[in-house]
């Protein structure tokens, strides 16, 4: 048994919790496992980090891309022309928020609702962790890495099969994220911007290292272009179907998270609108 917690500072007691995750991984994954809300940062990432490797990794599963840094391309002056004449369209909604404060530092139709197409491939990955408790197969794990590197259809129709309206619900109060339709496939900007916040600050109790580290691996996308090579540590997810294109980004930038949204319609992006909004935005607001 552990010794109890004990009573004096606040740093002898982190000492006793990282003792006591040592010991007993029980602490850590399943039913035992305390909210993630009630530990601090890094206790809740060596949280996510156990699970990724005792679940993820353990069940023969693997990621199957190397992850991207931003590239770096010279922004140019038609790109930022392209940028200041659409940000107001009415065709796109956008949120930028800073992840270590919680604050929202751009916002524009945020709460419009938008169909997905491909978007919420990693939010029902999410949900799906959620419900099985981190505890899936080497089979829904390696589903999932597909659903997000990729993009592939059929993993993302493999892992709906495996959730249901309800999950949805019970995943969306838990984490006080927007009441929208992942199932259905109707988002906000503010939504994706909510469930960025819950990953990268390890706020989801299954599956945010995982999920983040799928998601670096993504293989499309326009904004990381356009952004500063510096940038290291950057993953999102895009989405196109018909008149609908989207584009979201994670991100580093001088040590500090961001995220920036974009959801369009109207056939808005035939050419490199996406880009140009993304790296206006992060120039205007991150940067």
């Amino acid at each position: 048994m552990l010794e109890p917690a004990p009573s004096s500072p606040a740093e002898t007691r982190r000492q006793w919790l990282r003792r006591a995750l040592a010991a007993s991984p029980s602490l850590l994954v399943g039913c035992a496992a305390p909210a993630s809300s009630m530990l601090g940062f890094s206790a809740r990432k060596a949280r996510a980090q156990w699970e990724y490797h005792n679940r993820f990794l353990a069940s023969g599963a693997r990621l199957r891309f190397r992850s991207h840094s931003a590239h770096g391309r010279p922004w140019t002056s038609g790109m930022e022309q392209t940028y200041r004449a659409y940000r107001r369209d009415p065709r796109v909604g956008y949120a930028v928020k800073n992840l270590a404060t919680g604050r929202y530092l751009a916002e524009f139709q945020a709460d419009q609702l938008f169909f997905g197409c491909s978007m919420p491939k990693p939010a029902v990955a999410a949900v799906l962790l959620e419900k099985r408790r981190g505890n899936l197969t080497r089979e829904e794990f390696q589903n999932i890495v597909y659903a997000c590197d990729q993009s592939l259809n059929a993993s993302w129709f493999y892992l709906l099969a495996r959730i249901t309206p309800a999950d949805e619900q019970y995943f969306e109060r838990k984490y006080n994220l927007p009441d929208v339709q992942i199932i259905n496939n109707w988002q906000s900007p503010r939504f994706y911007a909510e469930f960025y916040d819950r990953c990268v600050n390890y706020r989801l109790d299954h599956g945010c290292e995982l999920l983040l580290e799928a998601m670096r691996r993504d293989q499309y996308g326009l904004g990381r272009w356009v952004m500063p090579a510096s940038i290291t540590y950057i993953g999102g997810k895009t989405g196109n179907y018909g008149e609908w294109d989207h584009e979201s980004l994670f991100f580093y930038h001088r040590n500090t998270p961001y995220a920036i949204i974009l959801y369009t319609r109207g056939h808005f992006a035939p050419g490199n609108q996406l880009g140009c909004m993304m790296g206006g935005l992060f120039r205007d607001y991150c940067a």
